[in-house]
C-alpha cells in the first residue's frame, strides 16, 4: 500500500465519525494518518501494516477510553463523602456570618462553584478545604 492510501482512509474514517458521532472511528482514522509517514519511510509489507494500524488505532482507543472518558466527571448525584477533604479557592471572602464562594479545580457535585460557610473568617484568595456538606452550602476551613 502507498503512503496516500493511508491519508485517503484516515480521511475518509475522520469524515465518517462526523456522519456517525460515536466517538470511535476518529481513533481509528488518526491511526490511519500516522500509518501514512511510517509506510513512507518504512517499507513494510501489506500485513505488517495492517498490524500495525490496528496496533496504533486501538492504543490511541484505549488511552481515551482510560484517561479521558469518563461518564460521572463532575460528580453530580455524589454523596457527600465525595466532597470532604477537597481544596479549592476561596473567590469571594467568608464572613463569620456571612457566606463566601469557593472554585474547585474540577467540579465537586455537579459544579465547580459553591456558597460556603465557615467558623472563622477567611479572605478571599485563599485556599480552603471542605469539612461538611451542609445542603446545598459547603462547609470550609482554611488550609
Amino acid at each position: 500500500m502507498e503512503w496516500w492510501h493511508w491519508v485517503v482512509i484516515g480521511l475518509a474514517l475522520i469524515g465518517t465519525e462526523l456522519l456517525v458521532p460515536a466517538f470511535y472511528l476518529i481513533w481509528f482514522g488518526l491511526g490511519a494518518l500516522l500509518m501514512a509517514p511510517v509506510s513512507a519511510l518504512l517499507p513494510l509489507p501489506l500485513a505488517g501494516q495492517i498490524a500495525l494500524w490496528a496496533v496504533c488505532s486501538a492504543l490511541m482507543l484505549g488511552l481515551w477510553l482510560k484517561f479521558f472518558r469518563n461518564p460521572n466527571r463532575t460528580g453530580a448525584g455524589q454523596a457527600k463523602e465525595g466532597a470532604l477533604g477537597v481544596t479549592g479557592l476561596i473567590t469571594r471572602e467568608v464572613g463569620e456570618m456571612g457566606q463566601g464562594e469557593i472554585l474547585f479545580q474540577r467540579p465537586v457535585l455537579g459544579s465547580d462553584r459553591w456558597p460556603v460557610v465557615a467558623d472563622a473568617v477567611i479572605a478571599a484568595g485563599a485556599k480552603a478545604r471542605v469539612v461538611d456538606v451542609l445542603g446545598q452550602t459547603l462547609k470550609v476551613e482554611k488550609l
